[in-house]
């Protein structure tokens, strides 16, 4: 091979490189919009929880530092509750679907399927609708009370939140008198 084809080759590879390494190297990555919250609390401001799935409550306190079944007292069973906090706290919608609608009953929020009720430590409620599953039951249709947007909340989250109804962290004892956790 010649001295003059290596010298263009190699000239050619400098021109390549220099482009790549200005335009393409610098250029920064186009970054998708982060989904707004649903809502926003801090885990250790929410006091009371009661979740409502199909007509069926379960209402959960804390009373000093241990979250307790508001009926009956008992503790909860705190290998299941154990980040119920941080999840009710605020979940990232998936995104907002409509900015305001006028038919809820088409999204299953009139009456919703599981109705959220938080109450924070200065008494502020919090009041969170789920209704049906999308289509495709990746995520549920969701608003919280007060506020005109329908949104979108993973179905994943919704339906641990329901099962604290449908299957409750109700601690429950062994034969020989110690506490286990429900299998």
């Amino acid at each position: 091979m010649s001295f003059r084809i290596s010298f263009i080759l190699l000239v050619l590879v400098a021109v390549v490189g220099g482009y790549v390494l200005i335009f393409e190297l610098q250029r920064q990555p186009v970054k998708e919009p982060e989904p707004p919250f649903f809502y926003d609390v801090q885990p250790e401001a929410i006091a009371r929880v009661s979740v409502t799935y199909q007509g069926h409550e379960q209402v959960f306190v804390r009373k000093d530092g241990a979250w307790l079944f508001e009926a009956s007292g008992d503790p909860v069973n705190m290998d299941r509750w154990s980040g119920m906090t941080l999840l009710l706290s605020g979940p990232r919608a998936a995104r907002v679907l409509r900015p305001e609608f006028n038919n809820p009953a088409e999204y299953g929020l009139d009456p919703p399927e599981t109705t959220i009720s938080l109450t924070l430590e200065g008494g502020q409620p919090i009041a969170i609708l789920i209704g049906t599953k999308t289509p495709d039951s990746v995520s549920s249709y969701a608003q919280v009370v007060g506020f005109p947007q329908l949104l979108l909340v993973t179905s994943s989250w919704s339906d641990v939140i329901t099962r604290l109804v449908t299957e409750p962290p109700v601690v429950t004892p062994t034969p020989e008198g110690t506490v286990s956790a429900p299998q």
